[in-house]
């Protein structure tokens, strides 16, 4: 399914005009649309990273049940996700710059639609290099109270030229 863009009504949307006006998105809040992941594509992200082939299994898929999502898939989505709700207009680059304060909170499967919902909550001046935002995020799962993950993500915006 990928993005769901049958229901835009709760999006929330921010965006500069160049990346030097990050500092402007400083304390806002973005909602990504709602989002379900893709079976034949998860199969590829556990061949491409080894998932399917632990040299010690630990019977991963007998402990959570069939149709998991795995965390890590979860998060390397993000940056897809936030390019729906957070961008800027001008030419710029997004370099991720890291994870902190990771937490799986409830198992995410395929057919469970998701979407983030994030905040800037620092804004770090790089000078030439550019800003650096520091984003708390929650990914709510639709009709359940519990969300998938929560994270922070630390992204620097620069433009091509810095």
């Amino acid at each position: 399914m990928a993005i769901d863009l049958s229901d835009l009504s709760e999006v929330v949307t921010l965006s500069t005009r160049h990346p030097s006006e990050a500092p402007t998105l400083l304390g806002k809040s973005f909602v990504t649309p709602w989002f379900s992941m893709d079976a034949d594509r998860s199969a590829i992200f556990e061949k491409a990273t080894y998932l399917d082939d632990y040299p010690h299994p630990y019977g991963g898929a007998e402990g959570y049940g069939e149709d998991l999502v795995e965390g890590y898939h979860l998060l390397g989505m993000l940056d897809y996700l936030f390019n729906h709700a957070l961008w800027s207009e001008g030419p710029w680059i997004a370099w991720n710059y890291g994870l902190d304060n990771v937490r799986f909170v409830s198992v995410v499967r395929h057919d469970d639609r998701f979407r983030i919902r994030g905040t800037i909550t620092q804004v770090i001046d790089r000078g030439r290099q550019g800003h650096l935002l520091v984003i708390d995020c929650t990914a709510e799962v639709a009709a359940r109270e519990r969300p998938g993950f929560v994270a922070t993500q630390r992204v620097l915006w620069a433009s091509p030229t810095s």
